[in-house]
């Protein structure tokens, strides 16, 4: 149905302009983009080391190989053997390896016979005189390739046509179809089939080191040569096995046609060629993309080499999925330090674009691999990321799920995931967003159980029950006529499974249950969890506040481990349901009215924007024993929401301010008519002229307007000079009281960035708009009200005009304060419309800025209207030096200019807020790609992160400024910090800059004085 679904789907979308009436842009249409045909089953190639120091491991390596390969789900994989080469006997007398057993599709047949043909090897009768790992692979290659065999042909157990010579179990693979060879002197190979998306992998188990001779080495180098390869030695550490080929080869296997090399290292030595041997193995999987894998030091090396084998496999069959942002909690001792926890807020489209979506919080943490590099570690401790997808690993287990059993059988209605034989099981979660972690600790609560909570409609002014029980959720507003439609509606809401759309009994019957429902945690798409340790360090008590589009902002004990009352880790301590809700519900219930994606092919009136819910960003406050939580809306409506939440299970509702309806202004607070949809976190801040310094504010962004959402007739907005969202609001954080509002050109959807000086007070903000301007308040000793705010610069356009399609600054600048000045960071871009289809915003020419301003110069803008023309005393495009190519300015060239934008690629977009550590500012693009009838995946277009220094752009420790990121997507903006790990060391982190992985950490060198970057925080600690 997907495929179908979404062919048509850019057919369409090929055919047809966007009307105002079909769909709006929104960034969530790149993850329902066109969907290919299935890819193949993906080519297996196994290199096994039988040379005698396969004689001690020998019987437990064949032992797991063979239960490998019979264990394997039938038509999934295609598979092959080669070994090192015999010689004598018949067989001719050149080394390197020859395929025993052919790529082929292990169907029930074929992956028995080939685990007889594994239990029929004899550990002399089958051993080699003698292993060249190098010329191996160079035979692995020419074999993939079709080529012609180095040393693979004439021998008397090569997979040819007509061989009927040894064992039976060697005779029932000859007699198969599509042998490696047509005869036994036969000069080119029968490749496998690489084409129609399929993948190819070859995994090295090694037993030792395989060392090639000077003369096989040359003959290796002279093959890797004339097929076009880089020959250059890659440098290892120790240097013993540096003049092997093994990772040349690896690395041209990758480059020219995509293989990834897995090794697995089972019998390791650590003095002689030992140690040089294992830096060749790690190699040859670094440089193609693959894993290293050390069993050696397991006691039971059987079981080691089945569960490396089945977490290879699990990784190669592994699809991507989707996730939304990233968390960490901070430190209750020392600003800028965070706890070792990472929070991941994730989602999954509905593949048929129908509107109940799962969503999931999942938990994990930091720590160091083998080689002392940071990764993103699961509860056990593995690495968390497969840097195939960039996505969670098939087999890790988060936080929060239970350790995995055979009992586990809830999903057997649904088997989903990619870790082997747990496709039914909660544990371990990996990779598939519903499974394990917070959705899974919902589900085991009672719904009577559920503390979730609600405020009246007409009056929202505290907290009452959302429950059947509650008069005040009328039928009128769930949309429904029947007192029984409003009860199953309410308590579907609250997570009852009575629909009976979700699971299916052993005869494929429709189930309901008094119990929860699979689809009880909705998505998590933009809102950022923020967390609150209300213990200490040592003894943490960690709350995480996030909001879902089931319409659900929910509290949810963020422990490891511990208990926070009665309520166990991952448990959730209550939740809110906004009333702006209500009228969603019976869509997601019904789920029957698809969201109407560009393009798609239904009906008119069959489709209908995605129901988003407390989808905004959520931020804090904490003083001593207070604490207060706002979240906001974004899509989900027009309204900020306060709430005390000082006791983390007892919330109470402090205020709440903006207007109920999207469509107008009725029922608008005084003074919040101008608010748009609420995309700008609320930031908490003091300032000197408020309370004596001493009372609480906020500040953000008026928001989003959808007039925005226009991508047609040139035109990437709509928005007249009353677009909702035109302005900053300043507003006490206690009472919600509208203290001042500053009117921007256009709508502020990005946070606003505060400077504060050593006590926390706040000096001075900046903020820019979807016009593509930035501004600058200053926050000095007087009141709110007579705080002014000035433009600063005018980047929409390439002159100081107006012009379409312009410019939009979506996120917050990141500030840097230098030497009296404050250097802003931030770039331009449309995240709404990720696609090919919006072809009037991808025409429009982005750039990274860096701007200086200096506040106490009066003349610093003023000046510039020499460049920017008469009467535009700010900045422009001609105030800034460009940067065109990969060239780094000169600061003599830097010295006339206040400044710097870089050029991007065509239709490339800045899709996340920088940060600046340690001179490194790191932000993310996105450029959408074609869509394309012959591809292997839904293409989620090239992701790139880009680490530069911030004062001329010149490219930080990747050898270019960007780099591509595994598994494409939009990023999530990048989160910075020091933590501690588990070990009691300091790292100083940044996630979101690591082109592994959105997920994966990039250590920076450890440094004594760590200054957290200005504005990127989403909570205030006043002490």
């Amino acid at each position: 149905m997907i495929r179908k679904l979404l062919a048509s789907l850019w057919t369409a979308a090929a055919l047809t302009a966007l009307t105002a009436g079909q769909a709006r842009a929104e960034d969530i249409d790149l993850f329902v983009g066109y969907n290919p045909s299935a890819a193949q089953a993906p080519n297996v190639l196994f290199v096994l080391d039988n040379t005698a120091n396969w004689n001690q491991p020998f019987t437990a390596e064949m032992t797991a190989l063979a239960s490998a390969f019979e264990s394997l789900k039938a038509n999934k994989f295609k598979v092959g053997l080669m070994m090192f080469t015999e010689t004598g006997q018949g067989n001719s007398n050149s080394d390197g390896g020859y395929v025993r057993a052919a790529v082929r599709t292990l169907d029930d047949g074929t992956k028995i016979k080939y685990g007889a043909l594994i239990r029929s090897l004899d550990k002399l009768g089958d051993k080699s005189n003698g292993g060249k790992a190098g010329k191996t692979m160079a035979e692995v290659y020419r074999y993939l390739a079709s080529g012609t065999p180095i040393a693979g042909n004439s021998k008397n157990k090569a997979d040819y046509s007509g061989n009927v010579s040894g064992t039976q179990a060697s005779k029932d693979i000859y007699a198969l179809t599509r042998n490696a060879l047509s005869g036994f002197s036969a000069t080119t190979y029968v490749g496998p089939s690489t084409e129609n998306c399929t993948g190819t992998y070859v995994i090295y188990i090694s037993n030792g080191a395989a060392q090639d001779n000077t003369s096989d080495s040359q003959i290796s180098n002279a093959a890797l040569r004339a097929a076009g390869g880089d020959a250059t030695q890659i440098a290892l550490s120790p240097s013993g096995s540096q003049d092997n080929t093994a990772d040349e080869w690896s690395r041209f296997l990758q480059t020219s046609m995509g293989v990834k090399v897995y090794t697995i290292e089972a019998a390791k030595a650590t003095g002689g060629q030992g140690p040089g041997w294992s830096a060749l193995l790690k190699s040859m999987a670094t440089q193609s993309k693959g894993e290293y894998y050390d069993i050696s030091a397991q006691p039971d090396l059987g079981s080691a080499l089945g569960a490396a084998l089945d977490d290879i496999f699990s990784k190669i069959q592994s699809v991507n999925s989707v996730f939304s942002s990233v968390s960490l909690p901070v430190s209750v001792n020392t600003q800028g330090t965070y706890l070792n926890q990472v929070f991941v807020g994730m989602f999954r489209p509905d593949q048929d674009a129908f509107p109940r979506w799962n969503g999931n919080l999942k938990q994990y943490k930091l720590g160091l691999d083998s080689t002392n590099q940071l990764i993103l570690q699961d509860s056990v401790g593995n690495n968390a990321v497969n840097n195939q997808t960039g996505f969670v690993a098939p087999c890790a287990r988060s936080f929060w799920t239970p350790a995995p059993s055979d009992t586990d059988v809830y999903w057997s209605f649904r088997p989903s995931g990619d870790c082997l034989g747990k496709e039914a099981a909660d544990s371990p979660d990996g990779n598939v967003v519903e499974k394990g972690a917070q959705g899974y600790m919902l589900r085991r609560l009672a719904v009577a159980n559920r503390n979730m909570k609600t405020c009246a409609p007409g009056g929202c002014t505290a907290l009452t029950a959302f429950a059947d029980g509650n008069s005040a959720i009328t039928k009128a507003a769930l949309g429904v006529t029947a007192d029984t439609d409003r009860t199953a509606l309410i308590n579907w809401a609250r997570g009852l499974d009575n629909k009976g759309d979700e699971r299916l009994d052993a005869q494929g019957n429709p189930v309901t249950s008094t119990s929860m429902r699979p689809s009880v945690h909705g998505d998590v798409v933009h809102s950022r969890p923020v967390a609150i340790n209300y213990g200490t360090d040592a003894s943490p008590q960690v709350v995480v506040f996030y909001g879902g589009n089931d319409g659900v902002l929910r509290a949810v004990n963020g422990n490891r481990s511990a208990a926070i009352g009665s309520a166990a880790a991952g448990d959730e301590l209550w939740s809110f349901m906004p009333p702006e809700f209500y009228g969603s519900l019976k869509r997601l219930y019904d789920d029957t009215t698809r969201i109407n994606f560009p393009g798609l092919p239904v009906t008119a009136g069959a489709v209908a924007p995605k129901p988003y819910g407390m989808d905004g960003p959520v931020s804090a406050y904490r003083k001593d024993s207070t604490a207060w939580l706002y979240a906001s809306m974004r899509r989900g409506g027009r309204l900020i929401y306060a709430f005390d939440v000082s006791s983390a299970s007892a919330p109470t509702l402090k205020w709440r301010k903006g207007c109920p309806n999207q469509g107008d202004d009725t029922g608008c607070d005084t003074g919040f008519e101008g608010l748009g949809q609420t995309w700008s976190a609320p930031k908490v801040m003091r300032a000197s002229g408020y309370g004596g310094g001493n009372s609480p504010l906020l500040i953000f962004g008026g928001g989003y307007d959808k007039c925005e959402d226009v991508d047609t007739n040139s035109a990437s907005q709509a928005c007249g000079s009353g677009a909702k969202g035109s302005g900053i609001y300043v507003l006490d954080a206690d009472t919600g009281a509208r203290l001042q509002m500053f009117a921007t050109a256009r709508p502020v959807v990005g946070e606003v960035t505060v400077v504060t000086d050593s006590l926390g007070v706040a000096r001075i903000a900046y903020a820019a708009d979807l016009g593509g301007n930035v501004y600058r308040i200053a926050l000095d000793s007087g009141a709110p009200s007579a705080w002014t705010m000035t433009q600063v610069a005018s980047l929409g356009c390439d002159t100081v005009t107006t012009c379409t399609p312009n410019r939009k600054f979506m996120f917050a600048p990141d500030v840097v304060e230098d030497n009296g000045s404050f250097v802003i960071l931030l770039g331009s871009g449309d995240r709404e419309k990720p696609l090919r289809y919006y072809n009037v915003a991808l025409g429009v020419t982005n750039r990274f800025y860096m701007l200086v301003d200096k506040p106490t110069d009066s003349t610093w803008l003023s000046s510039e209207t020499s460049r920017c023309g008469t009467g535009n005393g700010l900045l422009c495009q001609a105030s800034l030096q460009p940067i065109t190519d990969t060239s780094t300015p000169s600061s003599s060239d830097l010295a006339t200019k206040k400044g710097w934008y870089l050029a991007l690629a065509a239709g490339e977009q800045v899709v996340t807020s920088s940060v600046t550590a340690y001179g490194i500012t790191t932000f993310n693009t996105h450029t959408p790609t074609n869509p394309n009838t012959q591809s292997c995946r839904a293409d989620l277009g090239t992701a790139r992160v880009y680490n530069v220094s911030y004062v001329n752009a010149a490219p930080q420790g990747t050898g270019g400024r960007f780099q591509n990121v595994v598994g494409g997507g939009l990023a999530p903006s990048p989160v910075v910090g020091r933590v501690q790990l588990d070990d009691g060391s300091m790292r100083d982190v940044v996630i979101g800059a690591n082109p592994d992985s959105f997920l994966s950490p990039k250590g920076t060198a450890p440094k004594a004085a760590f200054k957290q970057p200005k504005g990127r925080v989403y909570w205030f600690i006043q002490k």
